[in-house]
């Protein structure tokens, strides 16, 4: 199946953001003051298997990872207006690893 952008930004509501603070509050800082380069400038790039038109951005840290979840606008899904942040929170490398082995890597940084 083809899948067709119905834009190409990714937007981060303040709902979002309190899900982050909420779920991720020790992290909550780091996360934020990454997501815009990790979204534009990703290490890697994974299709979640279990979720349609989602992806995972990832980029390297200091001493882990930063996963953020995007919801693609498609014209598979009219619900959501835009792409749109999900979550986002601090991984390490072994869970990167097993992020890796269970989904599709669409985009990896040379």
């Amino acid at each position: 199946m083809e899948i067709f952008l119905l834009s190409v930004d990714v937007v981060l509501t303040d709902e979002r953001k309190l899900h982050i603070l909420n779920k991720h509050k020790n992290d909550y800082e780091i996360i934020l003051n990454n997501i815009n380069n990790t979204v534009l400038n990703p290490q890697e790039v994974l299709e979640d298997y279990k979720n349609v038109d989602t992806l995972f951005f990832l980029s390297n840290l200091e001493n882990n990872n930063l996963n953020v979840v995007v919801k693609l606008n498609t014209l598979n899904d009219n619900k959501h207006p835009q792409n749109s942040v999900m979550t986002a929170w601090i991984i390490r490398n072994s869970n990167l690893i097993k992020l890796r082995e269970k989904n599709k890597t669409i985009y990896k940084k040379e």
